[in-house]
């Protein structure tokens, strides 16, 4: 696996996010999710996350007031 750059900025467009992808999702009131992108909706609105933490599958909306910092791939 490489390493995960958590200091990019904040992505805008969620479209771009592939399976497989290793991300993170900040929100200013609560903890950050970061896992392993399982499948996303074609305009990008909706991510299910396989959460790095063992915590399951988390389902995240842009609506939310989620920020999306890639951190990398998996190998």
């Amino acid at each position: 696996m490489k390493s995960m750059e958590m200091d990019s900025p904040p992505e805008s467009d969620w479209s771009a996010v592939q399976p497989g992808q290793i991300v993170s999702f900040r929100h200013d009131k609560y903890l950050p999710i970061v896992g392993v992108v399982e499948a996303r909706t074609d305009d990008g609105a909706v991510v299910w996350v396989r959460m790095n933490d063992g915590a399951g599958r988390r389902l995240i909306h842009k609506e939310d007031g989620y920020r999306l910092e890639r951190a990398g791939e998996q190998d």
